[in-house]
């Protein structure tokens, strides 16, 4: 039976000052509790609550099993999956580009959802890493740690300069424009390098624009169109980079 305390104190994970002063996050839903269960790394289960039967593995030593009721008091989900864990977050150090790998690099991206999606589309591309700037959305909101599907225990995210990153780098750098940039469909495009996905309404920073080698145009085809949300045109420039490889057999 879950204490008080314990309530308050999974519960208090869902704001940031609490998450950055422990270094814990929280996880939910069957399937991403057992992939977590399954993975190398570099997250470690400090917690893990369970309803019975939700994933049929008595032998478990972490898990702690609670009721219905109880669940519901300490997920964030609207209909709860009876699965959440209570985990570290690593500290973990940059690793820089190499050669022979695709990149995402992203600019003050501020919706969890479409930071979360994008993570969830780069595991879908095979992307090495996701460069995220200091002013990002942070990787351990709920919202974002749920929107990533999973992709989160795949996909290593690294928050730095991007200015640092792309003055140094030896790999092609290429970014969306709204206006003076290449259709995309037009381009032969490499299977290496780094892609610059800026702000939902900025877009990219003029200062990072300076190392921008390829500027990359969606072409639209309704006059008065809104323009797109960044997690989309991150999907459709990745296929766009990925469209010349063979694909994994389904």
């Amino acid at each position: 039976m879950l204490s008080k305390a314990d309530i308050k104190y999974i519960k208090a994970l869902n704001q940031k000052k609490f998450r950055q002063e422990r270094q814990e996050f929280v996880i939910e839903g069957k399937k991403m509790i057992a992939e977590l269960m399954a993975a190398p790394g570099p997250y470690v289960i400090k917690r893990l609550f369970l309803q019975e039967g939700v994933l049929d593995d008595r032998n478990t030593p972490l898990a702690e099993y609670v009721s219905a009721a109880e669940m519901e008091r300490i997920s964030a989900q609207t209909a709860p999956s009876g699965a959440l864990a209570v985990v570290g977050i690593p500290d973990i150090n940059p690793v820089v580009p190499q050669q022979g790998n695709l990149y995402l690099a992203l600019e003050g991206v501020q919706d969890p959802g479409n930071f979360g999606t994008i993570l969830r589309l780069a595991d879908w591309f095979n992307i090495a890493a996701v460069y995220a700037s200091p002013d990002c959305v942070e990787l351990y909101n709920p919202k974002t740690v749920q929107s990533t599907m999973g992709a989160i225990l795949r996909v290593p995210v690294y928050y730095t300069s991007l200015d640092n990153l792309l003055k140094e780098t030896q790999l092609p750098v290429s970014g969306t424009v709204l206006q003076g940039g290449t259709d995309i469909n037009t381009l032969s495009l490499p299977s290496q390098g780094i892609i610059v996905m800026g702000n939902e309404s900025r877009g990219i920073s003029p200062a990072l624009l300076e190392y921008v080698q390829t500027r990359l145009y969606i072409p639209a085809y309704r006059e008065g169109s809104e323009s797109l949300n960044v997690a989309i045109a991150a999907a459709i420039v990745c296929a766009a980079f990925r469209r010349n490889l063979p694909p994994l057999p389904r």
